[in-house]
């Protein structure tokens, strides 16, 4: 069972366990029998399932509402339950119009628009229904681990039981599911704002069952238009982090560029996912959160003007401290020397250089504050592990498509 959940996890799927002589029934259906019908009708649907449901039959179930739910009976010597249910999902989105037929073709009070509104931009899509059926039968071959055939069966409900609620119910599933959206939008800002990559994608997978409106015709600007929220969303997360405003206007600009030649789905996904990556390493490397006033200012000194003089008494005569005490109070907050980080920020600069520019090493070494082209090349080879030349000669011979050296 616990490979159920991960994969349906990865495609944003619910996954809800019944077990027989329990009065309580979950959520199967993201609180909307709940919300729209009177008392009975989550007890009407689940006996439907019990009296469709065989042991090794997968049951792909069309709603009342238009959505599909994989129903599968858990054989009985299993101590979960009674049987899984795996959905809603749907094979395409719903738009304005076809929500209002849809409306219209259930009798749904129109009070009710706003609320199956969220409740489909919940539903998960599934742009491939035959991959979903083959990934269900594989997953319901090793619940029975392969004892019996596998057999399927569709059926489709075509009426409900009950009425719908009064006007006091309305608007409680679609402010619970905003509420849900903004909790975990506020729990990926947060790893942002950590550095923590894999707390951020984690966030940002379970931000896919809430779907955002479209705002114009074109499918592309819409992509795009997504794009540049999260680039600003990312942005304020990485201010949060203690990281200066000009390394995040850097970042920014960049993925902004980037983001007028997104053209595809298969793009966005991949670019998405690129922004949190680069923010939270933004923020791991830039973060000044927790620093003394002092320190905040010496360090953003260092990694905006690395070509300056930056000498440890002339940063003390800079920003008025004594010359020692700034020395032990940088080691005590960064975890370094002062001197030891000016050379690391320095060959960083040298390497971004070299990765992404055809100048020559005396260049590279002058552009990123060290003007002994000896002492560059010591320098980088002790921090680095290689001397500029090799490294230069690596970075020509690596694979385009591998992705850069870190």
């Amino acid at each position: 069972m616990e490979m159920w959940k991960h994969i349906v996890w990865c495609s944003n799927i619910n996954l809800t366990l019944v077990k027989s002589g329990t009065d309580d029934i979950p959520d199967f259906d993201l609180g909307l029998r709940q919300t729209l019908l009177q008392p009975g009708e989550k007890e009407y649907f689940i006996q439907l399932i019990r009296d469709f449901g065989k042991e090794g039959t997968i049951c792909y179930v069309n709603d009342y509402f238009d959505v599909e739910y994989s129903v599968v009976p858990i054989p009985k010597e299993e101590p979960y339950g009674d049987f899984v249910i795996l959905g809603p999902y749907r094979d395409g989105y719903l738009d304005q119009v076809q929500l209002n037929e849809l409306m219209e073709r259930k009798a749904i009070p129109r009070s009710y628009v706003n609320e199956l509104k969220e409740y489909y931009n919940a539903v998960p899509i599934l742009n491939n229904m035959d991959q979903w059926r083959e990934m269900c039968r594989t997953m319901t071959r090793v619940l029975y681990q392969e004892k019996m055939h596998i057999r399927e069966e569709y059926v489709t409900l075509t009426g409900l039981i009950s009425e719908y609620q009064f006007e006091t119910a309305k608007d409680v599933l679609s402010f619970r599911m905003i509420e849900e959206r903004y909790a975990v939008e506020a729990d990926m800002l947060k790893a942002i704002s950590s550095g923590n990559t894999e707390e951020a994608v984690k966030a940002f997978n379970l931000m896919g069952k809430y779907k955002v409106d479209n705002r114009y015709k074109d499918p592309v600007r819409n992509l795009r238009n997504r794009l540049v929220i999260a680039n600003t969303v990312c942005r304020k997360a990485a201010e949060a982090g203690g990281v200066h405003p000009a390394h995040i206007d850097a970042l920014s600009v960049e993925m902004s560029k980037r983001i007028e030649t997104i053209s595809r789905r298969q793009e966005y996904d991949r670019f998405i996912e690129e922004i949190l990556r680069k923010y939270c390493m933004l923020v791991r490397n830039y973060s000044l959160r927790g620093c003394s006033p002092v320190i905040q200012k010496v360090v953003n000194h260092i990694n905006l003007n690395l070509t300056d003089d930056l000498s440890l008494k002339r940063m003390a005569e800079e920003y008025s401290v004594n010359s020692s005490y700034l020395s032990t109070l940088f080691k005590k907050e960064m975890s370094v020397t002062y001197s030891d980080y000016v050379n690391q920020q320095r060959i960083r600069q040298a390497v971004k250089l070299l990765n992404s520019t055809n100048m020559q090493i005396q260049d590279v070494a002058s552009e990123s504050g060290i003007y002994d082209a000896n002492y560059f090349r010591k320098l980088f080879k002790k921090i680095i592990g290689m001397t500029p030349t090799e490294y230069v000669r690596q970075v020509k011979s690596y694979p385009k498509n591998a992705g850069p050296l870190n």
